[in-house]
Order: structure tokens, then sequence, then C-alpha cells
């Protein structure tokens, strides 16, 4: 996990429900000192704290404060995972000087201390435990307390303690509800045992009316930029081109048919490359689908065997994923300023996101550093590429492609919006969502529905059988039909029951990859294997 810098902030606007705008910073390779500038007023009465960050292409960060008197916290923004967690000030991380050197760190980013805030209190002791792919995570106490967000303050919000961690940096997951890590063991409350997700950030944000809608609009601008933007509760339609395209969310479907809305997928229709003289070569068919996560909480994008074999030959890559985790290229492709990497959505009458390839050449001394020995390469300087082979999946399209491509995430109605990037816009025109949205404004069409075939290997049911097929449909659109709302769902990680789900953790950022064992409410538990 790399060092970073503080996100700005903003306040709401005076209108009842208000979209809720959160500038966010890049995540240098050394924490720099921080530098506020002034607070100023819009014509929206939107404050905006701007804080600068000289290093670029890390993680992504929310500056956010927690507790009474507030305490600055700074938390990694992720759309791919569903809790708010923070790191004690005694976490074994941030005091151990035995464990800093085991995980290879200096200590954590920021730390709370919950003797110092009057409105601190904790729900569930030793509930908290989530668990990442490569086997860091953290653990704690399912505490609330007052938490303070783009000038919004939220009332005893609910959020994981970690005790103790393998991770430098708190998170800010903005995902599901369904797919949080509530703790469904003895020591959890009458509200976790039963069984039941308790309120996400997203949720409380509208309960307590500070956004209208479970909706918000991601705008990391290009490489070089060292702020981004979220927007809960709306969009900016001067950040990005054209209009945005439509799409259904694909749910994961159970064996008693039941859809239930974990992920934030869409169906990814084409991928190719635009070389440096204007010539476009498809790498997939006409009749391609296959559903990628938007996930802010992972560095690189991650595509199929199959495309990536085609990548390779057409960029010279030579890949060492599975020694170093990088594809190796040559640093002077970024010269080749014609060139894109074509994203295909909602098939031939859809979109496509164009990606440059200076988003994704990398130098070694970046994010993308390993601190391995380079192996024999064709050519002498070696620079690390931003699309990276995703093995057997989930297929994750991180901040390599997301810089490129404007999001709008409506988790109430199960639909996600995308646009090319208006890269360094200096102008706002913010369109708020309101309660009764059926669709996301400002789109010019939908993209078809989709039926997407995606297989993964998982327990389903808890009668101990075998291995069975998980089948993904998209085309479900409408709220309340196996949504995170659904009462008989818990979250990703479930100490006492026969199956557990694990959000996955790339070294570089977050992503949750199922749900637990509590969906044996609905049908059958699932992991993904």
């Amino acid at each position: 996990m790399k060092t970073f810098t503080l996100l700005s902030a903003v306040a709401l606007s005076s209108c009842a429900f208000a979209a809720v705008v959160i500038p966010i910073a890049k995540s240098p390779e050394a924490q720099p000192k921080l530098r506020r500038r002034d607070r100023r007023l819009s014509s929206r009465a939107v404050i905006t704290e701007t804080l600068q960050n000289n290093v670029t292409g890390g993680d992504y960060v929310a500056q956010v404060s927690v507790g009474t008197p507030a305490q600055t916290q700074l938390l990694l923004l992720d759309t791919g995972s569903s809790d708010v967690w923070v790191l004690s000030s005694t976490a074994d991380l941030c005091t151990d000087p035995e464990v800093q050197s085991y995980y290879g760190v200096g200590g954590c980013e920021s730390t709370f201390d919950s003797s110092k805030s009057s409105t601190f209190k904790i729900v569930d002791a030793n509930g908290f435990d989530i668990e990442y792919e490569d086997e860091s995570g953290a653990t704690g106490d399912y505490i609330t307390d007052t938490f303070s967000v783009g000038g919004a303050t939220i009332k005893a919000l609910e959020m994981g303690y970690a005790t103790r961690s393998s991770s430098s940096i708190g998170v800010m997951g903005i995902g599901y509800d369904v797919n949080e890590a509530s703790d469904t063991g003895e020591s959890a409350t009458a509200y976790h045992a039963a069984g039941f997700i308790y309120p996400s950030i997203i949720d409380t944000m509208v309960s307590q009316g500070l956004i209208a809608s479970k909706a918000y609009s991601l705008y990391l601008n290009d490489l070089e930029a060292s702020t981004g933007s979220i927007i809960f509760g709306g969009l900016d339609s001067d950040k990005y081109h054209g209009d945005l395209l439509q799409m259904p969310v694909v749910p994961d479907t159970y064996r008693n048919g039941t859809n239930v809305y974990a992920d934030l997928d869409v169906a990814l229709t084409g991928f190719g490359i635009t070389d440096q003289s204007g010539s476009t070569t498809n790498f997939t068919s006409s009749s391609y689908e296959e559903a990628v996560i938007l996930d802010s909480g992972t560095t690189a994008t991650y595509l199929s065997d199959d495309i990536i074999t085609q990548l390779l030959t057409a960029i010279n890559g030579v890949d060492d994923s599975e020694n170093s985790g990088n594809i190796y290229v040559d640093c002077s492709i970024a010269d080749n300023t014609a060139m894109t990497f074509n994203f295909g959505f909602g098939g031939p009458t859809g979109i496509k996101i164009t990606v440059p390839v200076s988003e994704l050449v990398f130098s070694l001394s970046s994010a993308f550093s390993t601190g391995t020995t380079l192996p024999d390469l064709p050519f002498a300087s070696a620079c690390a590429f931003g699309i990276l082979p995703g093995d057997t999946g989930p297929f994750i399209l991180g901040d390599t492609f997301l810089r490129s491509a404007y999001v709008v995430y409506d988790l109430s109605n199960n639909l996600i919006a995308i646009a090319q990037t208006n890269f360094n816009s200096t102008t706002s025109k913010i369109v708020d969502f309101t309660a009764s949205e059926t669709s996301i404004p400002n789109v010019s069409g939908a993209a078809a529905s989709a039926s997407i075939a995606q297989t993964a290997t998982g327990v389903i049911g808890n009668d101990g059988g075998g291995q069975r097929t998980v089948t993904v449909t998209a085309g479900a659109t409408s709220a309340g039909t196996g949504t995170g709302t659904s009462s008989t769902a818990t979250g990703t990680t479930s100490k006492n029951a026969a199956v557990r789900a694990v959000p996955a953790f790339d070294g570089r950022g977050l992503l949750v990859l199922g749900i637990s064992a509590g969906f044996a409410l609905l049908g059958g538990g699932w992991l993904l294997a």
C-alpha cells in the first residue's frame, strides 16, 4: 500500500437534498507535507478544499473526520468494497516496530483515538473482520461515531475500528451494503447475529437527508492530475464529453432465481487498439460480452488471458506478472501520442472509452514498483504497463481505466452510466439526483440488456454439496429485487459460517470478490474459489 496525501472537502448546498462533492487526491510514494488552501464559497454554496500532491499513479484517498471533536482520517476510496473502517491509534501496525518491519511499512497514515471522542460507541466488540485475497486485512470492533466528509456530517455512522491490521490505511467502501464484512458470530449484537446487513455510508447519507438517492459519480482525471473528485447524490456534466450511456448492473443469480446486487459489474462488449497510424484492431468479436467490475480501489486493469495474449503481441510486452506482478514494455511506447486502448460498452450502438497509451505506462519507481530483479527484456528502458492478466476473473477495470471514464453509480436503481472523461476540466455544472429518479440524468440512451454466462466455481448451499456454476445475467434494472436492501443478506466475511467469502486485495487497491454465507437464507451460500 502506498502512502498518500489528503483530499479536499466541500459542504452541502442550501437545498434539502444536495450533492456532496468530494475532491480526492492521489497517493504519492512518500507522505508529503500537507498544505491547505482557503475554502471558497461557490454560487452553489459548495465548499471546496484542495490539497497538493506532486506524485501520481497510486491510490485515491479521501480526507474525512471522525469523532467529537473531529479527528482527521485518510481513507482509501473504494467502489469495490462496502465497509468504512479506520485504524485505531493502538493498532499493532501503527505502534509495533516489529509488525511494521514485517509488512515493510513505516507506520500508519492516520489513526483514530477513541478515548478522545465523546460520541464513540462500540456496537459489536470483536465483530469486525475483513480479509483480502493476499491474506492481508484488519480486525477489531464495529463502532458508531460522527463522520464528516465533503462538508456533510453523518451522525452515528457504523464502521469498522481496526485494532489489528496489515494495511497502513483505512478504507471508505462505497459499494452495495450487501457486500459488507459484518460478523454473524456469537459475539455479534442481535442486529448482526440475525444476519442483517447494517446501513452503509451511502444508506446513511440518504436516511439522514444528506443526499436524495443512493448514487454518486466519480472523476479521477488524468494520470498527471493531483486530484479527482466524487459527488455523492449527483453528477458534474462538465467533467465528461458527449452523453452518458446507461447500463444495467450485472447481478449474481442464485439457484432459487434470486438476483443479488453485490458488485458494481457491467458488461464489457469490446476491446481493441488504435495504433499510431490510426489503424484499429479489435481483439474481441461482435458478440463478446464479459462482466467487469468498475473498481476505484484497484490500481491496474485486469482482463481475460485471451485479450492479454493479443495485447502482448501488439505492444511487444513481456508478461512477468507471475513473478513481479508486472507486464513490462519499452518506455518509449508512451511517446505514441495517437495510440489508444479502446473499451466498448453497450455493443455496436453503445459507447467506446479510449484510454491513451500515456495513461497506461508507468516508471518502475511508481505505484508499479516491485523491488524485484528485472527479467531479461528485449528493450533497455523498461516500464510497467497498466493492464494485466486477470486469470479466470473477476475482471476489473481499475484506476488505469477509470481515469479516462466518467462513471455514475446508481445503487438505488442498479444502474451505471459512463462517458469519456473531460481531462482537466476547469468548470463545473452539477446535476442533483432526486429521490424519484428511476434512471440516471443526462444519459443519451440505455445499453441493451445482456445475458452474460459468467462461470464462477463456488460452494453453493450448506449441505456439503459439490461445485456448481453461478450464472450471472445482466438486465434487471429495477430496485428492490434481491438488492442490497434485502433483509436476508449478510456481508462478506462470516467467522462461524460453513463458507466464507473474502474480498481481494491486489496489493495496490481493494476489491470485494464475494458475499458471505449469510446468503444461505436465500437458498444457498456462495464462495468464489
